[in-house]
């Protein structure tokens, strides 16, 4: 057909472009996942700057949604057709432009801007990039493309909260500083985008519209792929709802006034999800049961510390979530890496990714107890769906 895409095997062109190539996007990847979750720690610093409240919070919050959800129902297929480099670029340059935003808001408007700016980003990156690392690595190491994007995704969203808080607290510019620095680490991340092999051939015009989202076609592929699914959309409803919570109740309930301790308490969650989906073994990975009960327990643990104002307990809780977060991520990029379609790998990742993040994070006013436990209860149920048939 004159509309198939074409991939080619990059390794057996040159292994060893390939593979620094590969480990080139996984790097790119980590930098733009860690611009996502700078600004984690400093809305308790723009909150008083800016003069807004709880709801304000949960608008950039839902912006950053909206950019993301739109990147890969809009602009994520498109490096199908015209070539993974040109859309992984240009994820990097909208991240950097957010980037340079926050350099400059001094209100809500030019938050909300950056905010979008950024999460469009990480939405053309996510779909893009993991489907550049599966051709890249080759089809018999979707092990290796599982575990690499995995901890790029995971370990860049823990490091973002961790370095923000960080450079807030000892820098000298404490909302300002750590942008600074990542404006600067995206810069040669543009040139490795630019020198890495391009994997698709037979680039076409691409087409501008809001595409469907791609399922398999068979019935047990697709219950298999919705399941997993399921379990990336409640993982990321609860690390949505926790970064959400922490920053506020840590200052506001705690009084814990340090801005490193906060982002270090968000970061705790992302950092537990990378070791887990690392160093679990693979019967935690392919069984029902782990994810789920880890989620569970740990949302249960975290509430309860909601309700006690403990310290202890919330971190508690992120040791028991973070683990649960890592395997459903996992998971759902090993399904997504087998099931798909060479001529279509960035289309069979917006379903999971784009669930993932339509959740938006509660108003903080909003009683935590009467929604925490509902992402990781409702996960329950779809990792225990019966299979189909064939």
């Amino acid at each position: 057909m004159a509309s198939e895409v074409r991939v080619r095997a990059v390794r057996s062109v040159g292994g060893r472009r390939s593979r620094a190539g590969f480990w080139l996007v996984a790097a790119v990847y980590t930098v733009v996942m860690l611009g996502g979750t700078l600004p984690i720690p400093l809305y308790v610093l723009w909150a008083p700057q800016m003069g807004f409240g709880p709801f304000t919070t949960t608008l950039v919050f839902a912006v950053y949604t909206l950019g993301t959800v739109l990147a890969l129902m809009v602009f994520a297929s498109l490096s199908d057709r015209a070539g993974r480099r040109p859309l992984l670029a240009a994820a990097v340059l909208a991240a950097a432009t957010g980037t340079a935003l926050f350099l400059l808001a001094h209100d809500v408007g030019t938050l909300l801007a950056a905010r979008f700016l950024c999460g469009l980003g990480t939405g053309v990156f996510t779909a893009t990039g993991a489907a550049a690392l599966g051709e890249l690595a080759g089809a018999e190491r979707t092990r290796l493309v599982s575990t690499v994007s995995t901890a790029a995704n995971m370990g860049g969203l823990g490091l973002g909260t961790i370095a923000a808080g960080l450079f807030a607290q000892y820098g000298a510019i404490p909302a300002h500083l750590v942008f600074w620095a990542c404006l600067a680490g995206l810069v040669p991340a543009l040139v490795a985008v630019i020198v890495t092999p391009e994997t698709v051939t037979s680039r076409q015009r691409p087409a501008m519209s809001v595409r469907r989202p791609a399922f398999p076609d068979r019935r047990a592929a697709r219950t298999g792929f919705l399941r997993a699914a399921a379990a990336v959309l409640a993982a990321f409803a609860v690390s949505g709802l926790f970064s959400a919570l922490v920053p506020s109740f840590l200052r506001g309930q705690l009084h814990v006034h340090n801005v490193a301790a906060v982002g270090a308490e968000v970061g705790l969650l992302f950092i537990v999800a990378l070791i887990a989906q690392v160093a679990a073994p693979e019967r935690w990975i392919c069984g029902h049961w782990p994810t789920s009960a880890f989620l569970v327990a740990g949302v249960a643990v975290f509430e309860a510390g909601l309700w006690a104002r403990s310290l202890p307990a919330f971190a508690a809780g992120a040791l028991l979530a973070g683990p649960g977060i890592g395997l459903a991520f996992r998971r759902g990029v090993a399904v997504t890496q087998r099931l798909a379609d060479p001529r279509c790998r960035a289309d069979l990742r917006r379903p999971s990714r784009a669930h993932s993040v339509a959740q938006p994070p509660p108003w903080p006013e909003r009683p935590p107890h009467r929604v925490a436990l509902c992402p990781a209860l409702s996960m329950t149920g779809s990792e225990w769906m019966p299979p189909a048939s064939q």
